[in-house]
C-alpha cells in the first residue's frame, strides 16, 4: 500500500510527539553549530569552497534536521546550520563519526511512521542502543555504488541492497529516471525499496532521458 505525501507528513509529525522507535538516544547538535556571524560569509570563490554534496538522495533532507518550525527563527537557523554543515562536510572519512548519530534519531523517528516499530531496513530488534546505528553508518558515507558488470541500471540502492541480501543484478547508481525520493522513504518506513511515494510522478521541468543530452531538461534562456 502506498503512502501519500500528506499522509507521510502528517503520521511524521505524530511520530515526532511520541519520540518515534526506541534504541537510540536523542541527540539535538551532533555536528558542531557555528555562529551565526560565522554562518553568512561573502560568497567563496568558485572551486574552493564545497558548498553542497548530494550522493544519496533524501538523506540529509530527512535525516539530519528534518523537524523544525519554519516560523520559529532559532530552529529555523538550527535546521540551516546543521543541513549547510552536512553539505560542507568534504572529508569522507569523518561523515560517519560526524553524522551517524544524528542520522539514527531521525531514522528512529521514521520507522515508527508505519506503527511498526522494527521494519526499517537492518533495524535491530530490540529497542536498545545502538539499534538503527548499522543502517546510520551506511547513509552517513554517502556515495553511490556501482556495479560495472552490469549494464542494467533501473534500481537505486541496487549494489546496497545486494550487500545486505536484497539479491537483484541491477548497476545500482542513480539515473535521472529513478525516483529516489521514493525508494529512500520505503527504505526508512516500510524496510522495502518501494511502497512510500512523496506523490510527485512527472518532473515538472520535462522528462528526462538517459541517451538525449542535457537528460533532465534544456536549458533556459536568460531573458
Amino acid at each position: 500500500m502506498k503512502c501519500t505525501l500528506s499522509m507521510v507528513a502528517a503520521i511524521f509529525c505524530a511520530a515526532v510527539v511520541l519520540s518515534g522507535c526506541g534504541g537510540d538516544d536523542d541527540n539535538s547538535s551532533p555536528a558542531t553549530v557555528p555562529s551565526q556571524t560565522s554562518r553568512n560569509p561573502s560568497p567563496p570563490p568558485i572551486g574552493e569552497t564545497q558548498i553542497d554534496r548530494m550522493g544519496r538522495a533524501v538523506v540529509n533532507t530527512a535525516l539530519t534536521n528534518p523537524i523544525f518550525r519554519e516560523t520559529v527563527a532559532r530552529e529555523r537557523t538550527q535546521h540551516e546550520v546543521i543541513t549547510d554543515d552536512y553539505n560542507e562536510a568534504s572529508e569522507p572519512s569523518q561523515w560517519v563519526s560526524r553524522f551517524s548519530e544524528i542520522i539514527a534519531t531521525n531514522l528512529a523517528i521514521l520507522d515508527s511512521i508505519d506503527g511498526v516499530c522494527g521494519n526499517q531496513i537492518l533495524a535491530g530488534p530490540t529497542a536498545v542502543a545502538g539499534r538503527y546505528k548499522t543502517l546510520a553508518d551506511i547513509l552517513a558515507d554517502d556515495q553511490l555504488y556501482v556495479n560495472t558488470a552490469s549494464g542494467t541500471c533501473n534500481q537505486y540502492l541496487a549494489v546496497e541492497a545486494n550487500a545486505i541480501g536484497v539479491t537483484n543484478a541491477d548497476c545500482g547508481g542513480r539515473t535521472p529516471l529513478e525516483n529516489t525520493a521514493d525508494v529512500s522513504y520505503s527504505v526508512f518506513i516500510t524496510g522495502t525499496l518501494t511502497g512510500v511515494t512523496n506523490g510527485i510522478t512527472v518532473d515538472a521541468d520535462g522528462t528526462a532521458s538517459l541517451t538525449a543530452f542535457p537528460f533532465l531538461a534544456q536549458p533556459v534562456p536568460k531573458p
